[in-house]
């Protein structure tokens, strides 16, 4: 029971959070902003995050759950009433910084919840309807925000999403508490831990790849395949449409990720599902056809649905007893370093060599990152990803 609710609040919350990200690209855009601003407009959704992660991981350790779920749920709400209530740039400015801030706590707190409940046996299962969860408000929020922007305001839409964060912050309220796990004979027993201690983990250096490359992949279709769009001629129902396409490949991708990882291994199954995502975001900008631009959107979407579960168990997994959400909070941390500056520098680099030009630069990125992936597995040196069941 306590798992289904929390895979059911994490995918309303998320569809909220979602939904809203390529709005934010589009509102920006309608108010006069260039590509440039955009990107830096939505880089601020990364900021705190990028500065706090690791400390808000440290105090969830040791909070309670519950709470610490409504707290990130309600700031979350605030954060995207405000484009509608100042629909300007400053209202937007805020919006992302207070969102970016409560999404952190809550996916933290979240993601800390599952590995509570979670056992050695059942963990990976528990991950897997986790993140099923997330892709299905991934999946449904960009559709709905296109639906409410095409026929409505940008400060309705912005609305009806908030209205959804708060029907999951009312399932909140329902959650059985969780008390925080016991540090256990490995965690330090000094009171002086440090991050450094969790990055001597091998198998926790390769979650933070896997969760980076994911990140930096799925931000930039969220970000600037919106503005593609633009470019292209689609409406917002059309763009919103195509992001759900992705979202669908995501959730159905998730349901073969035990039988892929038990047969090939969770390094192979990542590096296979990051040349997916590759070849992707080359063909992209060359195919405007809707239909094409749908299976492109399809397939690029069962790259990007493998590893944010993978990296998530790693990371659990590889934690030291008692500091799960810390080392989430390393995780985040990292992701939203370049989340951060992804946008600004994609976003003055496409001024100077244009929009389509930025995902094939991006795809010459990730395929750098596998690189770094497949030496790790051929060095052999990284503890788990070479067994064949996860």
């Amino acid at each position: 029971m306590k798992i289904v609710l929390i895979v059911c609040i994490s995918g309303i919350y998320m569809s909220m959070i979602m939904g809203t990200r390529p709005t934010v690209s589009l509102f920006a855009h309608e108010l006069g902003a260039g590509i440039n601003t955009i990107g830096l407009i939505t880089s601020l959704f990364s900021l705190f995050p990028l500065l706090f992660a690791i400390l808000l991981g440290r105090l969830i350790d040791h909070l309670n759950s519950k709470k610490t779920l409504l707290a990130g749920g309600y700031l979350g709400i605030l954060g995207i009433l405000l484009p509608g209530l100042f629909p300007n740039f400053l209202g937007l400015i805020v919006s992302q910084l207070i969102a970016g801030s409560a999404q952190t706590i809550f996916i933290l707190a979240a993601q800390d919840y599952v590995g509570r409940i979670s056992t050695k046996r059942n963990r990976n299962q528990y991950v897997s309807w986790f993140s099923f969860g997330v892709a299905i408000g991934t999946l449904i929020g960009p559709l709905l925000s296109g639906i409410l922007s095409d026929y409505f305001s940008f400060s309705i839409t912005f609305y009806a999403m908030a209205f959804i964060g708060f029907t999951s912050c009312i399932l909140v309220h329902f959650v059985p508490n969780q008390e925080p796990a016991k540090k256990g004979e490995k965690a330090p027993e000094n009171g002086s831990q440090s991050f450094v201690d969790l990055l001597n983990i091998p198998g926790l250096r390769l979650a933070l790849l896997f969760s980076t490359l994911i990140l930096f992949s799925k931000d930039l279709y969220l970000t600037f395949f919106p503005l593609l769009g633009v470019q292209f001629g689609y409406s917002h129902l059309t763009i919103g449409f195509l992001l759900s396409i992705n979202g669908i490949a995501s959730v159905i991708i998730r349901f073969y990720l035990n039988p892929l990882t038990n047969r090939y291994g969770t390094v192979s199954v990542f590096i296979g599902s990051m040349i997916v995502t590759c070849v992707s975001y080359v063909a992209l900008p060359f195919f405007p056809q809707i239909i094409i631009a749908g299976i492109i959107a399809f397939i690029l979407g069962i790259g990007l649905g493998i590893g944010q579960p993978l990296s998530i168990s790693l990371t659990i997994q590889n934690a030291l007893n008692g500091r799960v959400a810390e080392a989430l909070g390393i995780r985040l941390t990292v992701n939203r370093l370049t989340q951060v500056f992804t946008p600004i520098f994609l976003g003055a680099l496409a001024n100077i060599i244009g929009l389509i030009n930025i995902f094939i630069v991006s795809s010459a990125v990730i395929a750098a990152g596998t690189g770094i992936a497949h030496n790790k597995r051929s060095k052999g040196t990284v503890k788990g990803t070479k067994q064949k069941t996860m």
